[in-house]
């Protein structure tokens, strides 16, 4: 049998393979639903959740790269602007410190939301140089149900479009408004706690501390006791050369 042409080869390929290839997102999602891994099953949910999202709520985001990873203590999750350390565009995070049961589910998907509208902002809006959750971005946050302060934290109305997708979903959502948390989640400091004998406090990043105190000329002890609501003096922080 004769061997084809180029031509022909060419011509097959286009035959077998004339649908648009797959995106190398696509395939990166593809490979973590697919992957024996610990967070398949919790990111394969994420990735369902983020394409109904997207769809009903017509953000329109062409390139989503999601991902489940431990990050810093104080953040619920991130969005990351431009390309990260392997070209992708539109990386989302979600915090693994923060899934159930520590963290209610559908709460974990409004962070999730709340970072695709960051993902939409890039593509179709205009995102503040500095202030990244400026008044469009908390304007698209309000139409969907989520109330964002001008720092990032997030509340939730009490009917919402956001709500009525999640409850759709089977997931239970409580009635009424959340307003935007005051605070963040506390971040882990280095910082640890030590006291004289007449109550001065000296917070250190040093393990094996040795001073004393210029007022009682006591020296400082580790302070183990979380709670304290004595009054108390800071006197210095000090961290290691």
């Amino acid at each position: 049998m004769p061997k084809p042409t180029q031509e022909a080869c060419r011509a097959e390929e286009q035959v077998d393979y004339g649908r648009e290839p797959l995106s190398v997102y696509h395939v990166l999602a593809q490979h973590q639903r697919e992957e024996s891994w610990g967070k398949r099953e919790v990111v394969s949910f994420l990735q369902a959740a983020a394409e109904e999202m997207n769809r009903e709520f017509k953000l329109n985001i062409p390139k989503l790269a999601l991902c489940v990873d431990r990050l810093p203590a104080n953040v619920f999750g991130h969005f990351r602007y431009g390309h990260n350390g392997f070209g992708l565009e539109g990386e989302i995070a979600i915090n693994s410190r923060y899934l159930p049961p520590d963290r209610p589910l559908w709460q974990v998907l409004g962070t999730l939301l709340h970072e695709m509208v960051h993902a939409w902002q890039a593509v179709h809006g205009r995102p503040g140089n500095r202030w990244h959750h400026n008044a469009e971005f908390r304007a698209k946050g309000r139409q969907l149900g989520l109330n964002i302060d001008a720092k990032g934290a997030t509340g939730y109305s009490a009917d919402s479009r956001f709500k009525d997708l999640v409850r759709r979903m089977g997931i239970e959502v409580p009635d009424g408004e959340f307003a935007p948390a005051k605070e963040k989640p506390r971040g882990e400091s280095k910082l640890k706690k030590w006291r004289c004998s007449c109550g001065t406090v000296a917070r250190v990043a040093i393990e094996d501390f040795r001073a004393k105190c210029l007022k009682c000329d006591s020296e400082f002890v580790r302070d183990n006791v979380r709670g304290d609501k004595a009054a108390t003096t800071t006197a210095y922080a000090i961290t290691p050369d």
